[in-house]
């Protein structure tokens, strides 16, 4: 199995007969340090090959059922508005708030909650530079953010989606720490970056049942695209329900 592990005692082996025994020559070494290189980097940006932690980024185990999430929010102008076009249709979402967003945006975390809507941990700065941070600083960043979730709705988010779906050792140990589940995804709209006509043709393309859909909720163009998406999968017969009844997990402590 491909993991962090293997990696490492497979590049060790590597390294101990090339030092040992002088079996292998520089350039060969090279190549095998560059492969090394590469699979660290496939591991860290894919995060759906559970390399460095087990993440949820798709399920077998159900019967013509997706769940749809949103990242980056909550928006004060946006998230509303998602939440309108779900509640007319009586979909249930989950949203992987951003902690600095919930201290400007409290009253719309609440509605999130209150419309039965599923609140997930997504960092507190969702910095671009979270993954090169401490662990330290990491946990700091996730408990912050709990806690803000926490004095809202008086309950401790489960579910962990690493900002960008960066993983790495120091972000695996701090949601370890945590106990968090690690949501991924396996089909990622590319809403914030591709028009309305885009982003529905990807994703068609791509969904079926046990899906995992990625949206945000901090571009307005979701407004035009969301619609679209649920009469599709409607008329699909899929049947788009929370992320913690699609995995079968506690969306919190």
């Amino acid at each position: 199995m491909l993991n962090i592990k293997n990696i490492l005692i497979l590049f060790l082996i590597f390294l101990i007969l090339f030092l040992g025994f002088f079996l292998i020559k520089i350039t060969y070494f090279l190549i095998i340090l560059t492969l090394f290189i590469g699979i660290l980097a496939y591991g860290s940006f894919y995060i759906g090959s559970n390399f460095y932690m087990r993440t949820y980024c798709f399920t077998k185990k159900t019967n013509n059922e997706i769940s749809i999430t949103f990242d980056d929010g909550p928006n004060s102008i946006v998230t509303p508005k998602v939440l309108d076009i779900l509640k007319e249709y009586d979909i249930k979402a989950t949203f992987f708030c951003i902690g600095n967003k919930i201290a400007e945006n409290e009253s719309i975390l609440k509605r999130i909650y209150n419309e039965g809507h599923i609140i997930g941990n997504h960092s507190y700065s969702h910095s671009i530079y979270f993954d090169f941070f401490s662990y330290k600083k990491i946990l700091n960043e996730l408990n912050e953010t709990d806690n803000i979730i926490f004095k809202l709705i008086n309950k401790k988010p489960k579910l962990f989606r690493p900002p960008y779906g960066v993983t790495n050792p120091l972000i695996s140990k701090a949601s370890k720490k945590n106990n968090y589940f690690n949501i991924g995804w396996n089909i990622r709209s590319l809403d914030t970056i591709k028009n309305e006509k885009e982003v529905l043709d990807r994703v068609f393309k791509k969904l079926k049942s046990g899906s995992i859909v990625l949206f945000h909720d901090n571009n307005n163009k979701i407004i035009s695209i969301l619609p679209g998406f649920i009469e599709y999968a409607i008329n699909k017969n899929l049947k788009i329900i929370s992320l913690d009844k699609l995995l079968k997990i506690d969306a919190y402590e």
